[in-house]
């Protein structure tokens, strides 16, 4: 049987738990601050062109 190889959204998984464990640990996460979702770095977010000013 040939072994699994790991991709790289599990690994990214794998090392997420870990450092939120590690927060855990650190009380961070036990309602004193707001829970956040870290962003993706993948994923672009195109600057929004010139705004009309009113005259």
């Amino acid at each position: 049987m040939a072994k699994k190889r790991i991709t790289k959204k599990e690994l990214l998984k794998i090392e997420q738990a870990a450092v939120r464990e590690e927060r855990k640990e650190q009380g961070a996460l036990d309602g004193r601050f707001r829970e956040k979702v870290e962003k993706s770095r993948k994923s672009y977010t195109r600057k929004t062109k010139h705004k009309k000013k009113e005259p």
